[in-house]
């Protein structure tokens, strides 16, 4: 950005444009997948980018919706809806038995930061989606594949901590643990774990048949569950299989297709009118096992893509179906038992991918309060502060945009006047289309001040030793500063003062190649700034004086 006498090399320091007024959270996707038209009425997609749900046919086929390089956190995210007016939810679908909403893979999106409009998902949109087939008067009931966050850190803990608390509110009826749950150790499952739940068909469960935790069966989880709801019984299990098991301290693994003929026996002692498996594995896996055991009537699988168009994969009887990461999307299968024959099991459901934009679904007061306590309890435990540092690769340390523009005072001016200079303020009043309404501050968050403050790996999520910590203690790191793009200045000033310019300018040189392949998008990912185009971005902030 703005720096000590390093001057014919300012006109590339293009990097200043990779931190646009952002909002560290997590990020946002590609366009899904758009579904070809069928005859089939077993299922439906609805998809932002088209201005129809779409039967889609039961065959396996599928389209891999383009991924960006670059991820980062775990709170904001998701693509912008499209424009186009979405088809009303549920077009043409007769009331069913029962309404089963299955989600999965979350991988930390809370939600949506807000970088950007029209951002989906999120858990506020999702308890709106509940709240609508409440109102049609259907009978639901949900289940999370497991996976509900990233990292393994305090606030991912927290974070979980939170996730859980809303699916509790959505009535959730059981959540599969996935790797990243794992992870933390078996200490949150013993604590969090109810394992008899005074309300049990509303009140999440952990599952996991082939997990032990302390080598002890039912310690931290239960192997299965059975529910009813609206007059159907249902039996639910979850497997982590091997393609996604990885070696955890307390944790002990079982080759799920051992252990599950003991747990089926115990579900269908229930009699129970739909078998369902929340499958964390890869695709391929979960089909291996459907095959060995063909007595599920629902498959959730981990494995698919990040924007799935909602087709089914038939095994047998067994209905496989993927909904998406990043808790954009959410899968719904009516079940409709008057509808089923012997030779096409298909008929007994309808299923759908729904995305869950704006356009449809509405913010939830309830889901707001979960959002800010847990903002509350990252201002409380202090994280940005506690969370152990690191040391710059450069080994210098961060000055502060001001000390730059003792010497580059043009370059300094400049930034004085862009959205960079006020990305902190930005995470207390939100965009400039959110005046007036109930933004909710994120300034102690982490994965917000990542892209908003100076002085963080932003991608990692983690502050630089000499990193901003609070507005308290480093007031002169405010906002998206030079160093974020030239790295820490100390350095640089220290061969200045040693007369070794050419050497002090190498140091913080970056060109405007480097900048446009790699440096901005640190922050401008698809998550955050969907609509990043370098070129136009850059006009914004560049800063060429020789100063």
């Amino acid at each position: 950005m703005f720096y000590k006498r390093n001057s014919e090399h300012h006109y590339r320091v293009a990097l200043l444009a990779s931190i646009l007024l952002l909002v560290g959270c997590e990020k946002k996707l590609s366009s899904p997948p758009i579904a070809k038209n069928s005859d089939s009425t077993v299922t439906e997609n609805q998809s932002a980018h088209s201005e129809t749900e779409k039967p889609v046919t039961t065959d396996t086929a599928e389209k891999t919706s383009a991924a960006q390089t670059h991820q980062k956190t775990e709170s904001g995210h998701h693509k912008s809806a499209s424009k186009s007016s979405p088809r009303p939810l549920f077009k043409d679908w007769p009331a069913p038995k029962l309404a089963i909403i299955l989600t999965g893979e979350r991988r930390g999106y809370l939600e949506p930061c807000g970088c950007t409009q029209n951002q989906t998902g999120g858990v506020s949109l999702l308890a709106n989606l509940v709240k609508k087939i409440e109102d049609q008067k259907w009978p639901v009931t949900a289940f999370d594949l497991g996976g509900l966050v990233k990292r393994n850190r305090r606030q991912s803990q927290i974070k979980y901590e939170t996730i859980l608390a809303s699916m509790k509110d959505m009535k959730y009826a059981g959540i599969g643990l996935g790797p990243e749950e794992l992870r933390f150790g078996a200490d949150i499952f013993l604590q969090l774990h109810n394992p008899e739940p005074a309300s049990p068909n509303t009140t999440p469960t952990f599952l996991a048949a082939n997990i032990l935790i302390l080598e002890t069966p039912d310690l931290g989880k239960s192997h299965f569950k059975i529910i009813e709801v609206g007059g159907v019984k249902i039996a639910v299990t979850s497997i982590i299989g091997k393609s996604r098991m990885e070696k955890v301290p307390d944790i002990v693994w079982q080759e799920p297709v051992k252990v599950l003929p003991e747990v089926i026996k115990k579900m269908q002692a229930a009699k129970p009118d739909l078998m369902v498996l929340l499958s964390q594995s890869d695709k391929e896996e979960s089909k291996s096992i459907a095959e060995k055991l063909p007595v599920f009537d629902i498959l959730l699988t981990a494995g698919g893509v990040e924007d799935p168009i909602g087709k089914p994969t038939f095994i047998g009887k067994t209905m496989m179906v993927d909904v998406g990461h990043k808790g954009k999307n959410a899968g719904v299968v009516g079940y409709y038992p008057e509808s089923a024959a012997k030779d096409d099991p298909s008929k007994r459901f309808r299923f759908t991918v729904i995305e869950l934009d704006k356009q449809r679904f509405q913010d939830t007061p309830r889901m707001a309060e979960h959002m800010q306590f847990y903002q509350d309890r990252l201002k409380q435990e202090d994280l940005a502060a506690k969370e152990l540092p690191i040391d710059h690769p450069r080994g210098a340390t961060y000055v502060g945009a001001e000390t730059c523009g003792e010497c580059h005072t043009k370059a300094y001016e400049k930034w004085l006047t862009t959205a960079h200079a006020h990305a902190y303020e930005s995470l207390i009043t939100g965009r400039e289309d959110q005046k007036g309404q109930n933004v909710i501050s994120r300034i102690y968050d982490p994965e917000c001040l990542s892209c908003h403050v100076t002085g963080w790996h932003p991608q990692d999520v983690i502050r630089y030793k000499s990193g901003f910590v609070n507005k308290k203690e480093s007031p002169h790191l405010l906002g998206q500063q030079c160093e974020n793009c030239h790295g820490p200045g100390s350095g640089h000033i220290e061969l200045v003062d040693m007369d070794k310019l050419e050497e002090a300018k190498k140091v913080m040189r970056v060109t405007l190649d480097e900048a446009k392949k790699k440096t901005c998008y640190q922050c401008h990912d698809l998550d955050n700034s969907p609509n990043f185009e370098f070129d136009s971005y850059w006009e914004k902030v560049k800063h060429p004086w020789r100063d």
